[in-house]
C-alpha cells in the first residue's frame, strides 16, 4: 500500500469544500495557521493526535481521512497468500508499469499586491493604497475564481499578534463583513493626497463612523479607532494570510 502526502489530501478536500485553510482551522478549533503551516511546509510533520483536527477541519472522519491518504495499485492483493506450488513461468517477465495518479496542485493563478510604505507614517499600520500594484503573488485556495481578489502587505505592529509586519493578507472584496472580521480599509483623508490603507478588525458602522479595533495600538492611540464614513472609500474582508 502506498501513501499520499497529507498536504495533497488537504488541498484536494479544501477545493471540494470551497474552503480556505483559515476557515478549516476555525472549523477544527485549531490555531489560525494550523492548515496553512502544513500546506506551506512550515509544519513538516503532524502528530497522530493532530490528525483528528485535520479530519474535523475537512469534514471527514478519521477513517475517511486515512482512506484518502492511502491507495492500492492495481493488482495489490489483500487476500491470504497462495500456498499452492507456483507454476513454472512460461512467458518472459514484463516490467511493472505504474499508472499516473491525479494529484491536485496549489493554484497557479496570481493576484496583485497593492499598497506601499507611507513614508514613516506606518506606526498605526497605514500604507498608501491608491491602486498601484507592487507585486504579484499566488492566490490561496478558495480565491481562484474571485475576479477582484487582491493582497496587501502588513505594515507596522498595530495588529500583532494577529498579523506581524511583512505578512501578506489576501482579500475577497465580494464577501460580506460581520463584527470580528479582519479587514482592509481604504480611507481618503485629503483630496490632494492618495488614500491610505489600514489592516484592522471590523467592529461596526454607526453614528456616521466606521469603528475598528487594533490589537497593539501605537503610543497615544486606543485599541478602538474610528473614521468618518464619508472618508471611507472601501472596507474589504481578509480571508487568509501568509506570514513573512
Amino acid at each position: 500500500m502506498l501513501f499520499r502526502p497529507l498536504k495533497d489530501v488537504i488541498v484536494e478536500r479544501l477545493t471540494e469544500l470551497n474552503r480556505n485553510p483559515f476557515e478549516a482551522a476555525r472549523k477544527a478549533e485549531a490555531e489560525r495557521n494550523f492548515f496553512n503551516d502544513i500546506l506551506t511546509g512550515k509544519k513538516e510533520s503532524v502528530r497522530q493526535s493532530s490528525l483528528a483536527k485535520v479530519a474535523l477541519g475537512l469534514d471527514l472522519t478519521m477513517a475517511e481521512l486515512s482512506a484518502r491518504m492511502s491507495w492500492e495499485p492495481e493488482g495489490y492483493l489483500n487476500s491470504a497468500p497462495d500456498l499452492q506450488p507456483k507454476q513454472e513461468r512460461t512467458t518472459p517477465l514484463q516490467p511493472e508499469v505504474s499508472h499516473p495518479i491525479d494529484v491536485p496542485h496549489w493554484p497557479t493563478r496570481k493576484i496583485p499586491v497593492f499598497g506601499q510604505a507611507a513614508g514613516g507614517l506606518d506606526e498605526d499600520g497605514r500604507f498608501i493604497l491608491n491602486g498601484n500594484k507592487v507585486a504579484d503573488v499566488l492566490v490561496l485556495p478558495g480565491l481562484e475564481d474571485v475576479k477582484d481578489a487582491y493582497a496587501v502587505y502588513v505594515y507596522g505592529t498595530s495588529m500583532v499578534p494577529a498579523f506581524k509586519p511583512g505578512a501578506t493578507v489576501y482579500v475577497d472584496p465580494s464577501r460580506p463583513i460581520v463584527k470580528g472580521d479582519d479587514v482592509v480599509v481604504q480611507v481618503k483623508f485629503d483630496e490632494h493626497e492618495p488614500p491610505y490603507g489600514f489592516v484592522k478588525e471590523f467592529v461596526a458602522r454607526r453614528r456616521g463612523e466606521l469603528e475598528l479595533y487594533q490589537h497593539n495600538p501605537p503610543e497615544g492611540q486606543e485599541h478602538t479607532i474610528t473614521f468618518p464614513l464619508d472618508r471611507v472609500v472601501a472596507v474589504h474582508k481578509i480571508v487568509g494570510n501568509v506570514p513573512r
